[in-house]
């Protein structure tokens, strides 16, 4: 096959099929007769599979010497430069076409076929599509500053999609191929035609525009932080997809009936839509740490009327993601049952064993110190804090012992058994919201209790007796050291080092 008289080289960042397209304009030819000459349609006129996805090598060399390019200009026009970056390809290894497509599109969010389109850069660049546009996740063109159009005005079809879903191959046209008009098939074998070009372009807010740099920049390999945590592009885009599935089946975004039947749905085609997912788990992306970030999820729960997730409430409507597991594995922690809590989040990292512990349960009174208690829950009497305070203690000892129940733990500190189940039931009530809280008190004050010098004093502990708070009058009560003077220790002395 001869080199092509005229040459013509691609812009950066255009799709194969767009390259194509403007060479066949170039000799006056169909896209179809451009790729009889390169010999990438066979004898019964099929382009190959996943046409602009991946080029077989040997076609690569065949067409880069025909179309007086160099190897790498044909391979950087295919979808599968941003392998491993913005997406992962591996599903098209597999021998059955559909099988792989549909494998891809379980994995990750790409477009096979398809395009948005900016029309202020069809208008400059005389047709040529971008490459960037076949990624779901960038919504606004940053040349322009207006978001990406997901289908066409006149037709409603999405550019280069064809007749299905999966068809990556172009059209059949007779006409010299222009691509400013629109591609789309219409029934007798017809296509749109319409102009894109002059379509209605919006102006994207800054907001926008920030999430879309956010996301040329991960496609295109930054590594980046999910949570706190820093992880490769292609791990903090499997975690925006996963929060997007978690967000989506909680109904913390409103978005049809667009993916609340399938865990593996396949990206919107409408770019408002994905930009408004985005910016539903961009919280959850950005958080500071996976307990700020569980914050958020636990709030979708809440609304959604789950108070007790396990695991299988997220592996069920969305797909797993090692960049979130820390995320989830928090709210698992943090939510549920207060016994199913403490043995997740304080008692399995460490075992029961005291001696690896350094304190048990001599070392705890029977209401902590106030300091122990947030600042605004020291002096408060709806919750009231001396029950508060009572049940971060039984919630030490329920981490150092192997009790049971409440009654058990509570018996330990000479509690009634009565005012173990009722303290407890009231500290933990939906209405204060107070359960991931008092369990990260306990947790931060344990930590404290093995440098505690009055170890033994708490060891001889009266019986309470009494109704309503006044057995928790007659308690062990330790004050803060800040305040009352003849007190040795407390935690809040512990962490400024006195």
């Amino acid at each position: 096959m001869t080199r092509l008289p005229l040459a013509l080289k691609p812009l950066t960042g255009e799709t194969w099929s767009s390259y194509l397209t403007r060479r066949a304009a170039q000799h006056g030819v169909t896209l179809a007769a451009m790729g009889s000459h390169l010999g990438l349609r066979d004898e019964r006129g099929r382009w190959p599979g996943r046409f602009g996805v991946s080029l077989a090598p040997d076609d690569v060399q065949r067409v880069s010497a025909i179309l007086g390019l160099v190897p790498v200009e044909i391979e950087r026009m295919q979808l599968s430069s941003y392998d491993q970056l913005a997406f992962d390809l591996t599903g098209l290894a597999n021998d059955s076409p559909i099988a792989g497509t549909r494998a891809t599109a379980h994995a990750a969010w790409v477009w096979l076929a398809g395009s948005t389109f900016c029309p202020v850069c069809l208008a400059e660049d005389d047709g040529a599509w971008r490459l960037s546009w076949r990624i779901p996740w960038i919504t606004a063109c940053l040349r322009h500053g207006v978001a990406l159009r997901g289908s066409c005005a006149v037709c409603g079809g999405v550019p280069g999609l064809g007749n299905r879903l999966h068809g990556s191959a172009p059209p059949r046209v007779a006409a010299a191929p222009d691509g400013r008009l629109c591609p789309h098939p219409e029934p007798g074998g017809a296509v749109c035609s319409a102009d894109l070009v002059t379509q209605r372009t919006v102006l994207a807010d800054s907001t926008r525009l920030a999430r879309a740099h956010l996301m040329v920049e991960l496609t295109s390999g930054r590594r980046t932080q999910v949570a706190g945590i820093e992880r490769t592009s292609l791990q903090a885009l499997r975690a925006w997809q996963s929060a997007i599935g978690i967000a989506v089946r909680l109904g913390a975004v409103d978005v049809g009936d667009w993916g609340r039947t399938h865990r593996w749905a396949n990206p919107p085609r409408d770019p408002d839509l994905v930009d408004q997912l985005l910016e539903c788990v961009e919280p959850v992306i950005d958080a500071n740490d996976p307990k700020s970030a569980a914050l958020v999820l636990e709030g979708w729960l809440r609304s959604a009327g789950i108070g007790s997730p396990n695991a299988n409430t997220f592996s069920r409507i969305t797909q797993s993601s090692a960049a979130l597991q820390p995320v989830i594995n928090e709210v698992l922690r943090r939510r549920g049952r207060a016994h199913t809590l403490i043995q997740r989040r304080l008692v399995g990292q460490n075992g029961l064993a005291i001696d690896k512990r350094g304190w048990g349960v001599d070392d705890i009174p029977q209401l902590v110190w106030p300091c122990a208690l947030p600042e605004h829950l020291r002096d408060s009497t709806r919750p009231d804090q001396r029950i508060l305070r009572a049940v971060v203690s039984m919630i030490l000892v329920r981490m150092c012992t192997d009790a049971k129940d409440w009654v058990e733990v509570g018996a330990a500190l000479r509690f009634p058994p009565d005012k173990s189940r009722n303290w407890s039931r009231y500290a933990f009530a939906g209405r204060w919201g107070l359960k991931g809280l008092l369990l990260e008190r306990a947790e931060l004050l344990g930590a404290h209790l093995a440098r505690q010098p009055m170890q033994s004093h708490w060891s001889r502990r009266p019986r309470l007796v009494g109704n309503g708070l006044s057995a928790a009058r007659r308690a062990q009560q330790p004050g803060c050291n800040r305040e009352a003077k003849d007190n040795h220790w407390c935690p809040c002395a512990q962490s400024s080092g006195a």
